[in-house]
């Protein structure tokens, strides 16, 4: 599959992507640091919390890395100019296309999860 992230890392190419074992499980693995970086009831300290994340954006780093096939220069590039929201979405655009799921569908998603934001932020 035909993926182009420039909408999320600022560098346009286009990358001819196969979902292989290695990509998927690298993805899940991300998808599992994403997660567990979010459960709120497990006790962890302040230091331990960072280590985490840390370790959660260099894997994310890395994933990005190997499914774009992106050079180091560029990651420097993309690290250096793009934030950490906005990578974060890119990540998820990512894994969404891995999983089959069409640029118009992510695209709908994102429409519809704006919206929402906006309309929670209009209620208070």
């Amino acid at each position: 599959m035909k993926i182009n992230a420039k909408n999320y890392f600022k560098i346009n190419k286009t990358a001819d992507v196969t979902p292989t074992n290695n990509i998927i499980r690298l993805a899940t693995k991300v998808q599992i640091g994403m997660l567990e970086s979010q459960d709120t009831e497990k006790e962890i300290t302040e230091l331990d919390a960072m280590k985490d994340g840390l370790e959660l954006q260099e894997q994310m780093a890395d994933f990005v890395q190997r499914v774009m096939g992106y050079t180091d220069k560029q990651m420097d590039t993309i690290n250096d100019t793009v934030s950490i929201d906005k990578f974060g979405e890119g990540v998820g655009y990512l894994i969404m296309r891995l999983n089959g799921i069409s640029d118009e569908d992510i695209k709908l998603s994102e429409q519809k999860q704006r919206k929402a934001i906006e309309d929670s932020k209009a209620s208070k």
